[in-house]
């Protein structure tokens, strides 16, 4: 039941309201004051005020901010009369949903009080559906994912810069995704960018934009994802792979709110959230020189870690069991059963690999299964792979110990085979970029492998 307060020194008005408005369902207080309007508040939640302009203590559109202040502020609807319309106006520039003119009928408050309840109600409701589909993909009810869920929702309010840290396959993109749809910005763009997919002066060109003529090939000007992203959220994935020549340009972009494109003599204000994610130490990078310590710090003014699968292995079923009904239904199969069994060794594995390799093995036993039961065989023939300790160290003989590069040259066979010759899943679970797995494939002599 909406609860409703009537704020007016005319009896008949109060009595009109309350009488009206009772019929129709609502619960209605009635005051005769601002004095009494603000003690009511004090004690209690309204879902919408009814607040005549012309109070005998104070003007009705005065007291707005507090009547309006809290997390859940109700509706507001001025009472007028004819000369003081300008004044309602007013109050609406404050905060105020609608006004109506006395005298009114009772067909005319009803209308007026059940559209500006209707408006609210849709809000709300879009507010749920908004935070579901932000944090829908992020299965897991364990202590360490309730702790990142609750962390989202301080942060996603603000537009404050976030680095989300974490190992490969963790789920940091999702995070990005939370943080953006969870905010104010979720009905504005989401643009993602790799940062390490693409060479200094492509992703030049990408982030920021070019005009026409700045290299052979622009034969039209680009706006960049900066300006795409405006009013919206940016997220650079991969940060640790920026160039170093690129990172001055992106720390300005987050000091000054302005970008140049490539090419271009004159700077554009843009407004975008910046969110980036990494897998590597960035303060290392910052020693090593590879990393620009002032843009490390502008960029963490807030600093998510996305916990490693191993850290919360009670999440193991809840996300088996998803993987599993969602890879069934696009390969078309039965809803799938995973056995105790087959759960249990599952919980059992290291998951170096983490989220993605949990998919990756379901995905593959839900595909290559005789039947809809899925059990210990079907899972561990993949599960847990990539925690096998024999990178070459079986190898060792006292006439031969293997250098590096043959170590990281048997590494990444071994990885691609895992991921069936799928060089960006193999990128992604190197903790590489897909750029730098072929310079190595190059170096080792496996393209052609």
């Amino acid at each position: 039941m909406s609860t409703i307060l009537v704020v007016d020194d005319e009896r008949g008005i109060r009595s009109l309201c309350s009488d009206v408005l009772g019929r129709a369902g609502y619960e209605v207080e009635a005051v005769d004051s601002a004095a009494g309007a603000l003690a009511a508040v004090s004690r209690r939640r309204f879902d919408l005020i009814l607040c005549d302009i012309n109070l005998p203590d104070q003007d009705g559109v005065s007291i707005l901010p507090r009547l309006l202040a809290g997390e859940q502020p109700p509706a507001v609807l001025l009472i007028t009369a004819y000369p003081s319309i300008d004044t309602a106006v007013r109050g609406m520039k404050l905060g105020a949903r609608d006004y109506i003119g006395k005298p009114f009928s009772p067909d005319e408050l009803r209308l007026v009080v059940r559209r500006a309840l209707d408006e609210d109600e849709l809000k709300r409701a879009h507010g749920e559906l908004t935070k579901r589909l932000a944090y829908g993909s992020m299965i897991g009810e364990s202590p360490a994912m309730q702790q990142l869920r609750a962390t989202i929702d301080k942060v996603a309010v603000s537009d404050a810069t976030v680095l989300i840290t974490g190992e490969s396959g963790t789920g940091k993109e999702l995070v990005a995704r939370a943080l953006h749809f969870a905010g104010r910005r979720a009905s504005r763009a989401f643009m993602p960018v790799n940062c390490g997919a693409l060479v200094g002066s492509l992703l030049d060109s990408e982030l920021f934009g070019h005009v026409r003529g700045a290299f052979t090939g622009a034969d039209t000007a680009k706006r960049g994802l900066f300006l795409a992203a405006d009013t919206g959220t940016l997220f650079l994935d991969e940060i640790g792979e920026l160039p170093l020549e690129l990172q001055p340009k992106l720390l300005r972009a987050l000091q000054d709110g302005e970008v140049k494109p490539v090419g271009g003599t004159t700077s554009l204000r843009v407004d975008a959230r910046v969110i980036a994610a990494t897998n590597r130490a960035l303060d290392e990078g910052v020693k090593h020189g590879t990393f620009r310590e002032d843009l490390y710090y502008r960029l963490a003014v807030i600093t998510i870690d996305v916990p490693p699968l191993r850290n919360r292995p009670g999440d193991i079923p809840l996300l088996a069991r998803h993987f599993a009904e969602d890879a069934a239904l696009r390969a078309e199969r039965g809803r799938p059963h995973l056995t105790d069994a087959a759960i249990n060794h599952l919980v059992a594995q290291p998951w170096l690999g983490n989220v993605r390799e949990l998919e990756n093995t379901i995905e593959r036993a839900v595909i290559l299964a005789a039947g809809d039961v899925l059990d210990v065989a079907d899972v561990a023939s993949s599960a847990g792979r990539m925690s096998l300790p024999t990178i070459g160290l079986q190898t060792f003989t006292g006439d031969h110990v293997p250098t590096l590069d043959e170590l990281e040259r048997t590494h990444i066979l071994r990885v691609l085979e895992l991921c069936d010759g799928q060089k960006t899943k193999a990128a992604s679970m190197l903790g590489i970029n897909r750029t730098t797995l072929w310079k190595k494939l190059r170096q080792y002599g496996i393209e052609g492998d």
